[in-house]
């Protein structure tokens, strides 16, 4: 056995929150420890990155790790894990009453099929930013996107972008679906609450995510992944349907080359402006 395998790798259920993980580092053998692994990052060595990678640790969203050197790790991160959890057995103070129901239901003792931690945890992080009571998010702070001057006096404002990182095959669809559930219902029930949307837009990569993606429209009904997942109580569907679900591909937003008989040429890739400067010479006329 090397220095990197362990006896037994799969610790916990992918539907629980993980209660013990493995600590490994170079030249000293395995050792499980209770508890979950903190998150983070690390740096790419020089033998992987042609140039150094600058980590700005200044606003306090990284930081060294003293177990998993020269790791860093995701101070946020980890805040929002602890705080979620809090929120999550307290009740979840301060959602709406459809968004308890949800939660409830994603929850709930007898699912036939058990969503697992990572996907309830995720759908839950974004739910607690936005309906968590105050204080409970005290000393929580998503950075803003910056945008330059001159965007900003053409009246441009950055976004405040959200991300949940999910492994291959834990069910990503499945998060994008409860969380556009989530907002259509909660905005349908309540229009004033700028909080919602019933309208969601899903950018994908290529033709054939596109295509797979099609099971979020909820117009699909009980062919919808919203009823094939067992996301939304079926006496809800009804409401959701009225709720749109936009799904197309990057490019789509790229601009594009003049359109030749109402087909669009292909994607203009928009990057830097170079000045090149040419000289022609042109022989003598024969």
């Amino acid at each position: 056995m090397s220095a990197y395998e362990v006896p037994d790798p799969i610790l916990n259920s992918p539907c629980d929150e993980p209660t013990a993980h493995w600590y490994i580092r170079e030249g000293h053998p395995p050792e499980k420890r209770p508890g979950r692994r903190p998150s983070l990052v690390y740096p790419p060595s020089d033998e992987r990155c042609e140039a150094k990678v600058s980590w700005d640790l200044s606003d306090g969203t990284l930081r060294p790790s003293k177990d998993y050197a020269p790791g860093l790790e995701l101070v946020l991160v980890n805040l929002l894990r602890e705080r979620v959890k809090a929120w999550r057995e307290a009740g979840y103070p301060g959602v709406t009453r459809t968004t308890l129901e949800l939660l409830q239901w994603w929850r709930r003792e007898g699912r036939e099929t058990r969503l697992f931690f990572a996907q309830l945890e995720a759908a839950e992080t974004i739910i607690f930013l936005t309906e968590a009571r105050a204080d409970f998010l005290q000393g929580i702070e998503v950075p803003q996107e910056k945008v330059s001057s001159e965007r900003q006096a053409l009246g441009y404002t950055g976004f405040r972008r959200y991300a949940v990182k999910l492994a291959t095959g834990s069910g990503k669809t499945t998060v994008m679906g409860m969380l556009a559930a989530w907002s259509i219902l909660n905005k349908l029930n309540d229009r004033h609450d700028p909080r919602f949307s019933d309208t969601v837009l899903v950018v994908c990569p290529n033709v054939t995510i596109r295509s797979r993606l099609q099971e979020l429209d909820p117009r699909l009904g009980k062919r919808s992944l919203y009823r094939t997942r067992d996301l939304v109580p079926e006496h809800l569907m009804p409401l959701l349907a009225q709720g749109r679900v936009l799904i197309y591909n990057w490019h789509v937003f790229e601009p594009h080359g003049p359109q030749v008989n109402g087909e669009s040429a292909r994607v203009i890739k928009a990057g830097k402006p170079v000045r090149v400067t040419e000289t022609i010479h042109i022989g003598p006329k024969h």
